[in-house]
């Protein structure tokens, strides 16, 4: 497997971000306590064995020294494996259970035998004040960490207007069928303020009563998410090397690719195929968001649900590789620049494909992949983004590289690992720089997914795509308003409109309902291409007129 140091060398945030600010929210922090939580939790009343009022010559740090690591009083929030601050994770750390209140839903009201919520008395923590704890705790509970205070002020008083990934949290998987993981919440600045855009990575524990297999990850990301990938660790020693909380830094020397998606995806493995987890698996997740309001301030989160079954019940193992070419150049002049690479993946032997995607930046134009000739010639091609699915001969080619597709085979496709695969990318440069490969929207990229197994015994199958059927758009052509129905099939789709160049104009995402309308508004009249996917990534496109 190669190793993915060079996917991403990150620097998208810098101090300049904090407007200003210089003091560590901790600072802050700690004179919270010293006004709303020291009448129960002073040096003579310690209520719970904690004490956050401090002692010696530096209160603040004996009071970080009494939270950071330190399991609680509390056997019931001990013996889940709470401590009172878990460095990078909220969610484990007892303290802010204790303050959340009814803050933040998608954490669970405190249980029977771990007592009621904080402070009992006197003046309650406002949601500023509740944010600042817990961005404190998300970004490593460091004695450093200086949060975008003003940002985060400005996002809770903007009563009405605030912006979300999410407005409630999506549903987990049911009890006994996996579970989920939440990433974030960060706040970005409005579009022209630096940082409207934030990728960060985290180390995920994610501390597995035993082996399992996941054979479906759901990935619950909001429009303004340019992609989701999850990695794992190859061993606990490597994982231990990384620090806790939200970082910027990759430091991927030492990690697989399990999925990456680059926009909301179900992702339902093939029958009898399943990704094998070990018990003590660390993963380390990547989440990209830009906030595209020029007035507002984003809140950023994605949610993941994992789908397990007994360790055992897949015939082959689902493996996955992501490679990038980072030798790309892209002049600014406005011309097409295509880059060709031939990819060997460097073991012997076949691969048996599921699945291909491409991956650039906004001045992307196009993604292709053929199979490899051994004389170095392109074969059959594999993948067109531009087409529905990413499946090659459509019609009318509509590249988005916000939703650049994921190509599933119905059939797992043979490869030879040597001569392998030839990967094409095109870009139109019509910015003010030369372009290179980085992580930033203000960059570009060029990156090859692929999932696969090196065994087909015992499978059928991949996954089967046919055509969404009897999809209805009336009046068509339409003035003001037109409906769509879906047949009774589709349980969840996505619906995408473009104009004739290609841009998105409509998008809905997580229709639930058989029936939906598209609203003009202030679309010019003329023709518009749509495209739906559903659940099970069956596609249908087509046109829609507005006089």
């Amino acid at each position: 497997m190669k190793k993915l140091a060079t996917l991403i060398s990150i620097v998208v945030l810098s101090a300049s971000i904090l407007r200003g600010q210089t003091t560590p929210i901790f600072t802050k922090i700690y004179t919270i306590f010293q006004t709303k939580c020291v009448q129960c939790h002073s040096n003579a009343q310690k209520q719970g064995g904690l004490d956050l009022e401090g002692s010696g010559t530096d209160k603040p740090t004996a009071v970080y020294n009494n939270l950071v690591g330190v399991a609680p009083v509390n056997a019931a929030a001990a013996a889940k494996g709470y401590t009172r601050v878990y460095a990078g994770r909220a969610d484990r750390s007892f303290l802010f259970h204790k303050i959340n209140g009814s803050f933040d839903t998608y954490y669970k009201g405190l249980e029977t035998g771990e007592g009621v919520n904080m402070p009992k008395s006197g003046t309650a923590l406002t949601s500023v004040e509740k944010e600042f704890i817990r961005q404190w705790i998300l970004f490593g509970a460091t004695k450093t960490y200086i949060v975008p205070e003003a940002r985060i002020t400005a996002f809770y008083d903007t009563v009405g207007r605030a912006l979300s990934a999410f407005n409630t949290p999506p549903p987990a998987p049911a009890a006994g069928k996996g579970f989920q993981i939440r990433m974030g919440p960060f706040f970005l600045a409005p579009q022209g303020q630096t940082g409207n855009e934030a990728e960060y990575f985290q180390k995920w524990e994610v501390n597995l009563p035993e082996a399992v297999e996941v054979n479906r990850i759901d990935h619950l990301i909001a429009n303004s998410s340019h992609h989701f990938i999850t990695y794992n660790y190859n061993t606990p020693a490597n994982a231990n090397t990384i620090a806790a909380g939200l970082r910027l830094n990759a430091y991927h020397n030492n990690i697989n690719l399990v999925a990456a998606v680059q926009e909301a995806t179900d992702l339902r493995l093939p029958d009898r195929t399943a990704f094998k987890w070990e018990k003590d698996r660390t993963l380390d997740l990547n989440s990209h968001y830009i906030n595209y309001s020029s007035a507002h301030v984003y809140k950023a989160e994605a949610y993941i649900n994992f789908y397990t079954q007994a360790n055992g019940t897949a015939k082959q193992e689902m493996r996955a590789q992501l490679i990038p070419n980072t030798n790309i150049v892209i002049p600014n002049n406005n011309q097409t620049t295509t880059i060709e690479q031939p990819l060997i993946l460097g073991f012997a032997g076949k691969v048996y494909i599921w699945t291909l995607m491409g991956h650039t930046h906004k001045y992307g134009t196009g993604y292709k992949m053929w199979k490899r000739n051994t004389n170095g010639t392109k074969g059959d091609l594999l993948y067109d983004a531009g087409c529905p699915a990413g499946t090659p001969g459509c019609q009318t080619p509509i590249y988005d590289y916000q939703h650049i597709p994921m190509r599933y085979f119905p059939t797992f496709t043979p490869v030879d690992v040597n001569p392998g695969i030839v990967h094409q990318a095109t870009w139109k440069n019509t910015g003010t720089t030369t372009l290179r490969f980085g992580p930033t929207s203000d960059d570009e990229m060029m990156v090859m997914i692929a999932m696969y197994v090196v065994d087909t015994t015992g499978l059928t199958a991949s996954r089967e795509l046919k055509e969404i059927e009897e999809v209805r758009i009336f009046p068509n052509p339409m003035t003001d308003r037109a409906t769509v129905l879906l047949p009774p099939s589709v349980l969840s789709a996505k619906f995408t409109l473009f104009d004739v160049l290609g841009r998105v104009v409509r998008q809905q995402d997580r229709i639930y309902n058989n029936r939906f309308d598209i609203q003009r508004q202030d679309l010019k009249a003329g023709l518009y291409l749509y495209r739906l996917e559903d659940e099970r990534g069956r596609i249908k496109m087509g046109k829609v007129l507005m006089e």
